[in-house]
């Protein structure tokens, strides 16, 4: 009888959606896994981390309840929830914005910015329209330039969707 059931609602249209879903983000879910394992090898410095967290919360929240400060707490977690459940807020989770590999690459991306905004501002280097020529075969570029070709090519397309 179990079994039965069990088939039934193996069949059923919304559990092979999700199904579907689950294993197009199946890299992700390898991924997370990976983090959770790694996150729990360091079990003994989460713990540790977690005990001195607890520690500053009863301190604090002593000296919230000698000073009153409960309602304040009440009213940030209420904006808090009104936050989280906005519109804008259920889109990001809807959309990739938060996907781990674009979280990934837009950090490295700011990181890279970080950097060549640090390079541009020295004085010495000067780039003319020659010197522009020369480096577009720099085989160090040529990931960036296929990158960004690649990236206006498929926001044209986007834009041209929406």
């Amino acid at each position: 009888m179990a079994e039965q059931k069990f088939l039934e609602r193996l069949t059923e249209p919304r559990t092979l959606e999700l199904l579907s879903q689950l294993l197009d983000r199946l890299e992700d879910v390898v991924y997370l896994l990976d983090l959770l394992e790694q996150f729990l090898r360091r079990g003994p410095e989460v713990a540790e981390a977690v005990n001195e967290g607890v520690d500053l919360l009863r301190k604090g929240l002593a000296g919230m309840a000698k000073s009153n400060g409960w309602p304040n707490l009440l009213s940030t977690l209420e904006r808090l929830r009104q936050i989280v459940e906005s519109p804008q807020v259920q889109a990001l989770f809807r959309e990739s914005v938060l996907d781990l590999r674009a979280v990934a690459l837009v950090g490295k991306m700011a990181q890279a910015m970080v950097e060549a905004s640090q390079e541009a501002r020295k004085p010495e280097r000067r780039l003319g329209l020659v010197g522009l020529l020369r480096v577009l075969g720099d085989p160090e570029l040529q990931p960036a330039m296929r990158f960004a070709i690649a990236f206006a090519q498929r926001f044209s397309r986007a834009l041209g969707n929406a």
